[in-house]
């Protein structure tokens, strides 16, 4: 959840109760990943899903019914059968739900507000007694919320520690207990060096893909707003402050797109430093071993130099800059899901 859905709000305005749905474990095949919500409030409207609608409205009615209670619950989910009356999911997969009402809290208030690309943790308490309790872990090292005690807080939040790097989200079994962990700030970050042609078409296909997109080019008769309209930054800089001016981390992913190696070497030099999480370079084979001998010889060492993905992209014959945008958005999704 990078976001509080606009409808939540608007349900709080009108004085509507309501309650989610969290997804909190996926085994063998799901439709929607963990961390996936459904909300549903006391008129039971819904908003959002946790599967391809295979368990949706008996996890509807399930919640308006914890909305009565008040009690939070865990629903369990297996494949579905065809010879059953049974709900399940038909793509063969098990889900554990987290069924727990919301409300308006110091938790839910500093959720509302954060600004986009401000990291944090937040914990769910899944098992009982006290599931459904949430604390909500800062970058700085504060916290809002407590799981139950201050023993749990101390090692739900060490546990999850590798999020900060890693992001995405984890379920922790903390001794009898189990916590459902998940980074806030899960949306790839993309920065682009060199408003090339291919940049313009890489730049709406990232941000409908759900990455934030930022252009650094110090030419600002190329790097025109107008040009990147889905951008959420166009810096005139040079790339090594460009880069930096965008805040990138081992989280970003970086595609040096300028073809010109007044750009390309501070570029590669300055996220290879950050030990970026994607670093993709344009140009041909000849290009490519031009430019890691130039990194050589700044002192980047081979197995450094193995982390660029050169040429940017995967292999598939793409001669338009739509298609190599294609191309390059199709490699750093595989890089982002773990299959390149």
């Amino acid at each position: 959840m990078n976001s509080i859905p606009p409808v939540l709000p608007e349900w709080e305005r009108k004085g509507l109760a309501w309650a989610e749905a969290i997804l909190v474990k996926a085994q063998h095949s799901s439709p929607l990943p963990p961390g996936a919500r459904l909300f549903v409030n006391e008129k039971g409207e819904m908003h959002g899903a946790i599967s391809m609608g295979c368990v949706e409205n008996d996890v509807r009615e399930h919640l308006l019914q914890v909305l009565k209670s008040g009690d939070p619950r865990l629903v369990h989910y297996g494949a579905a059968n065809e010879f059953s009356y049974e709900v399940g999911l038909s793509c063969g997969g098990e889900i554990d739900v987290l069924l727990r009402v919301q409300r308006s809290d110091e938790i839910w208030r500093a959720l509302a507000e954060r600004s986009p690309g401000q990291a944090a943790i937040l914990l769910t308490r899944v098992t009982t007694p006290g599931a459904g309790a949430q604390r909500l872990c800062r970058p700085d090292g504060t916290a809002l919320g407590t799981l139950g005690d201050a023993q749990l807080d101390r090692q739900a939040a060490a546990a999850a520690e590798p999020l900060w790097k890693s992001g995405g989200h984890e379920c922790l079994k903390l001794g009898d207990t189990q916590v459902f962990a998940e980074h806030l700030d899960s949306q790839p970050a993309l920065a682009m060096v060199g408003a090339s042609p291919i940049a313009v078409a890489l730049c709406r296909m990232a941000a409908v893909a759900g990455f934030r997109v930022v252009v650094v080019d110090p030419r600002s008769v190329y790097a025109r707003a107008d040009l990147f309209p889905d951008a959420a930054q166009v810096i005139h800089e040079w790339p090594e402050e460009g880069l930096k001016a965008a805040g990138i981390n081992e989280r970003w992913f970086v595609a040096v797109l300028a073809h010109d190696p007044k750009l390309d070497l501070p570029a590669l030099a300055t996220a290879l430093r950050r030990r970026c999480r994607y670093v993709g370079l344009l140009g041909s084979k000849v290009t490519q071993e031009k430019r890691r001998k130039q990194l050589a010889e700044m002192g980047f060492t081979p197995q450094e130099l193995d982390a660029i993905h050169g040429p940017i992209g995967l292999s598939f014959g793409a001669i338009e800059p739509a298609e190599i945008a294609v191309s390059i958005l199709a490699e750093m999704i595989g890089c982002l899901r773990g299959g390149a």
